[in-house]
This record gives C-alpha cells, structure tokens and sequence, in this order.
C-alpha cells in the first residue's frame, strides 16, 4: 500500500484539479493547451501515486544522500519551466502578429471603404507617422510642397493611436488620415502607410518624421533620384548634411550602430537612424516589416540585402517644433535598436542579391511634362 504522504495528497488534489479544468474548458481552450493540461495533471497524479519520481531520478545518477535527489528535482523543474517560458514567449509572438495584423487590416478596410487610394495614385505619397502631434503635424503638413520634381504629392499621417486630436489636426490641414486604434510603434504606423500606397500604386514614397525635425524644402533632392531611376531608395543622413547636436549618450550610439549595420550591410552607411527617405512604391511589397518600433534599420538592412540600390544623400534634421520625444531612454533605446539590427540581419541576411531593373524614365519626363501644362 502506498503510504500518501501530505505532499503527495497535495500533489494528487492539483492533478485531478488540472484534468477537470481541462475537461471542463475544452471548448474555450485551444486543442494543445488541453492536451498540456492533462499531461501536467496525468503527471502530478502519477508522481502522486507511484515511486517514479524516485526511477527517473537514480536513472540520471541523482542518487540519495547529499541533497542530490533535491538537486535533481531542480534541475528538471527548471527544464520544465524553461519549456513553459518558451512556449508562453512563442504564444506571446503568435498574438502579437495577430493583433497587429487586425489593427493593420481595420485601418486598411477603413481607407479602401473612404475610397482614399485615388488621391495617392500615380503621385509622390508622403507617409507621415504621427503619435500626440496634434501641436505641431498640421504646420509640418502645410509645409509638404504640392509638387516635387514635377510630380504631384498627397499626404497620408498614420495616427498611431493617438490620445490626442492628432488625426483630425492632419484632416484640418488638408491631408488624408489612417487611424491605429491603438499605439503600435512608428515601424507599425509606417507598415501599414507601405501597404496603402502599394494598394493606391503611388509613383514613390516619402518618409519624414511628424515632429518637424525634418525639412520638406529638402523633399526634391532625395525624389529626384529615385524619379530619374538612379536608385531604388533614397536614404536622408544628417552626417552627410547637417544636424543640431543631441545627447552625447545618443552620438556615441549612432556612431556604434552606423558602423555596425555597414559592416553587416556590406556597403558604408552613415544615419541607419533617420526617418527621412524615399522609396519606388513598386518597391515595397518586395521587403518584409517587421519591428513595430526601430525601423529605420531594419528597412536599410531589408532594401539592401534583398538587392535593391540604397543611396544616402545628405539632408538637415533640426530640434523637434514641439514637444518632447516619444524614444525611450537611451538604454532601452540602445538595446531595442541593437535588437532591431541583429534580428533583421540574421532574417534578411539570407536573401541573395538579385539584379532589380530600374523604373522606366518615363515616370520622370511625365511628371515634368505635366509642370510645364
């Protein structure tokens, strides 16, 4: 007869416990979270009831005496918990692209249902992400020329969540709006301003930050290129140019970070953190977004790994208009931006260069042509 011990009534009650609540919400639970909870229950009863424990343990030379069943009891409780961890951090990943991916399509269902995409067809579509600017985003849209190199622009701000009136400063001042119902990160907001110019089949696509940091006079330099089939992305960099100094904690990080992502990218680059770029629209559904925060990075590493033709050209980046940074401290920024690089290298690093046929030079003597009617 086995003699149930305290510990070993406990351990029986917790495993019939786990069964029922298995059986009970079977139909709420997915089919392998069942199946987890009645293996951990089968488990705990089984312990409960026979000497296994005990087998399994001398079987990997945890033999008794000098606390060495303790310690093997240890060590698999932590494997145990190591698996648990991993499989919460997988199912953590699954639901976060899932909730990603319906904050995307409801802001995509919205702008095909608005019927937006005929405004950005053909046209420089400038894709500004935008979270609590309402300040200052409608004195950055008013600056966006109407043309540039000869092509007509249209405007799309990505409200990221705003707790603001951010969206409806934008839609004051003339431009359309995309709305994230929730904060998602400036990668999510420019994600999803990627899919729509693709699904509206603009010409190209600007990028620049909505804080003002960015000068829109300066939108020609970086179109031009890009228009005339020189290159596939035009790259902003304010080393190249000219920038007002921030904190030396973030100059030494930019320093390290450049040099890194050149290293990894195969060719000098010098502002893998800047926002301020250009990019043929027919471009986009060939790379793959995935960081909803430090994108900047991860679109040079996407382009320039997957063969595309990157060129940075020098810009201005000034003191933000207004407010204060959305960044996080430089620690945390540092090391999402290290995490953002290494996993985008080890992701697109395996793609091979292939050859990209430049864009007809017909988008450029069109848009030109249309200036001088």
């Amino acid at each position: 007869m086995i003699e149930l011990s305290t510990l070993r009534a406990a351990g029986l009650v917790v495993g019939l416990i786990t069964i029922a609540f298995a059986l009970v919400r079977r139909r709420s639970l997915r089919n392998g979270d069942v199946i987890l909870f009645l293996i951990a229950g089968g488990v705990l009863i089984t312990v409960s009831l026979t000497g296994l424990v005990n087998g399994v343990l001398a079987y990997f030379a945890f033999d008794e005496g000098s606390g060495q069943r303790i310690l093997g009891a240890t060590v698999f409780a932590t494997a145990a918990l190591y698996f648990i961890a991993l499989r919460a951090l997988l199912e953590n990943g699954r639901l976060s692209r899932r909730v990603a991916g319906l904050i995307e399509g409801i802001a995509w269902n919205d702008f095909r249902n608005a019927e937006l995409a005929e405004r950005f067809a053909g046209k420089a579509a400038v894709v500004i992400p935008a979270y609590n600017e309402a300040e200052g985003i409608g004195a950055v849209v008013d600056r966006i020329p109407e043309t540039v190199c000869g092509l007509e622009t249209a405007i799309l701000i990505i409200d990221d969540g705003s707790r603001d009136q951010t969206g409806s400063a934008a839609q004051a001042h003339g431009a359309s709006v995309a709305h994230h119902a929730i904060n998602r990160g400036q990668g999510a907001a420019l994600r999803t301003g990627y899919r729509l110019m693709s699904y509206a089949r603009a010409a190209v696509v600007v990028t620049l930050d909505a804080d003002g940091q960015h000068l829109p006079e300066e939108m020609e330099g970086l179109v031009r290129p890009v228009l005339e089939g020189q290159v596939d992305v035009a790259h902003g960099s304010r080393i190249l140019g000219h920038a007002e100094r921030g904190e030396l904690s973030r100059e030494i990080g930019s320093v390290v970070f450049n040099r890194l992502i050149s290293v990894l990218a195969g060719q000098p680059l010098t502002d893998c953190s800047n926002g301020y770029r250009v990019i043929r629209a027919d471009v986009l559904p060939e790379l793959a977004f995935r960081q909803e925060q430090f994108h900047s990075s991860e679109f040079l590493l996407e382009a320039i790994k997957g063969g595309f033709r990157v060129r940075e050209l020098p810009v201005t980046v000034i003191s933000r208009s207004h407010g204060t940074t959305k960044k996080p401290a430089s620690l945390r920024y540092g090391l999402g931006f290290a995490n953002a690089i290494v996993r985008t290298w080890l992701r697109a690093g395996k793609l091979a260069p292939r050859s990209v046929d430049p864009p007809p030079p017909v988008v450029l003597a069109a848009a030109e042509s249309g200036a001088e009617d």
